[in-house]
């Protein structure tokens, strides 16, 4: 073979797709970071509504009793009276359970807040080793009124205390116009925790 044919086929040689290569790279970047998120991306506010970041600033904010309707299967709580008061408490009768730690209740109560971010939380008003079920709020933490435990509001991670491990647990609602909606079927079902 002469040099010059040796030289054609070396500058004639197929050139490696390096489109290609960069397409599948950008396709696998995509599905890692997709997978990432599925897997760790989600927050406990993840699904919450927002209604706009509240500073409750160094004060002591204790919850307000307000009433639920409580008919057709659904807990009904006006989201205006949640907006205007930042903290809500409510019990649902009818639901029968006892903590790990013996204590009988006829009732689920239930705590409803505008978190500093602004995210409308619902959960269980319980402490569940301490048998607390009342609470309030320091700046952006949720206090337990019976064992001093403190949670992040937004996220409801344990931050001190006795009981960092069983926050008030969160519920899920919806909200239609001006209602947030709870399917009592949801917390029929709600069993204490083990402790």
């Amino acid at each position: 073979m002469s040099r010059d044919s040796k030289k054609d086929k070396f500058v004639n040689q197929k050139k490696p797709r390096t489109g290609t290569y960069f397409l599948v790279g950008v396709v696998a970047a995509a599905i890692i970071v997709v997978g990432a998120f599925m897997l760790f991306g989600k927050s406990g506010s993840e699904g919450l509504t927002n209604v706009g970041a509240v500073d409750y600033g160094s004060a002591s904010v204790d919850f307000t009793a307000v009433e639920a309707e409580d008919a057709n299967g659904k807990i009904v709580v006006d989201l205006n009276e949640i907006k205007n008061n930042k903290t809500v408490k409510f019990d649902v009768q009818g639901i029968n359970f006892t903590l790990n730690n013996g204590t009988p209740f006829e009732y689920l109560p239930l705590l409803a807040y505008v978190s500093d971010k602004g995210n409308v939380v619902v959960a269980t008003s319980l402490c569940e080793p301490c048998s607390g079920v009342a609470f309030h709020i320091e700046g952006d933490q949720l206090v337990c009124n019976a064992c001093g435990t403190r949670w992040y509001l937004d996220n409801m991670q344990g931050i001190s205390g006795g009981c960092t491990e069983y926050p008030p647990e969160m519920v899920q609602y919806t909200v239609e116009g001006d209602k947030l909606i709870i399917d009592r079927a949801l917390l029929e079902n709600w069993q204490p925790r083990a402790v």
